[in-house]
């Protein structure tokens, strides 16, 4: 359990670097902070392959899935960076991967506390498939944030040298689009997949729990985000506005999973 203190360490050092990076736009500071996140998803997924290896449930719980969104973020962070190279993202996505992973040694029980039923490996599938779809949907999220303040400062006319650090409209919109496209099928396998293990485990495909209803509610709100793109030219702020609605709706059926009794409850 030591080596996760290694990974709680290298994604802190990437996020101090990024923030860094926010304020003094430095390209050296830029390349040693997506070092340290490199390194840092290197070490994580050595930590979860360890677990997986040793026979430990790494799903199931608040804190295991926290922690392996907070991996797979810093996945798609990377991946998103060799397609549009915008290390000042680093700078909202760190903080959420270093608090992701930080909390797994403070919360007790960790990241292992297991629940038989988590025993099944295709659930581990079905959670990393949802939680891959999500993280896009994560950086979709932080691209429409950063589109409507910057447009409303243009609008407003207070164009502050904090402005000039983000990138284009043009880029978050693109951002934005790109992590719709490739988050969403993810998402929709996940929860195919979710209804077959359903089955499996509980003698029926659909359950009408709060977490199910509000996760097919999300599925529909993406669905309708992407169609409006692709089919009615949406871009811009209504976009930008569709993608924060439906991350905040991830973010409370995240919660509800856990504060109301359900079939999603494990550990």
């Amino acid at each position: 359990m030591d080596f996760i203190y290694l990974v709680v360490l290298l994604y802190f050092i990437s996020f101090v670097l990024f923030e860094t990076y926010l304020w003094l736009q430095d390209n050296k500071i830029s390349k040693a902070a997506l070092f340290f996140i490199l390194a840092g998803v290197i070490c994580h997924s050595a930590l979860l392959s360890g677990f997986l290896i040793k026979g430990d449930v790494v799903a199931g719980g608040a804190s295991k899935s926290v922690f392996i969104f907070s991996w797979l973020i810093a996945v798609v962070f990377l991946i998103s960076q060799i397609k549009f190279k915008t290390p000042v993202f680093g700078a909202f996505i760190s903080p959420i991967v270093f608090l992701g992973v930080l909390q797994s040694i403070i919360i007790p029980g960790g990241v292992i506390a297991n629940d038989p039923t988590l025993n099944n490996p295709w659930i581990l599938i079905h959670i990393i498939l949802i939680f891959l779809g999500q993280a896009f949907f994560a950086i979709a999220f932080i691209s429409g944030l950063l589109y409507i303040f910057q447009e409303n400062q243009l609008k407003t006319k207070k164009i502050t040298s904090n402005i000039k650090k983000l990138p284009s409209l043009t880029t978050l919109d693109r951002i934005s689009h790109f992590s719709l496209l490739v988050g969403f099928p993810f998402l929709t396998i996940g929860l195919v997949s979710g209804h077959i293990l359903a089955k499996e485990i509980w003698g029926e495909t659909w359950i009408w729990g709060t977490k199910e209803t509000l996760s097919t509610v999300t599925w529909i709100l993406y669905a309708l985000l992407i169609n409006g793109r692709l089919t009615l030219g949406w871009k811009g702020r209504k976009s930008a506005l569709g993608a924060v609605i439906g991350f905040a709706i991830i973010v409370l059926t995240f919660l509800i999973g856990y504060i109301i009794p359900g079939q999603h409850n494990f550990g």
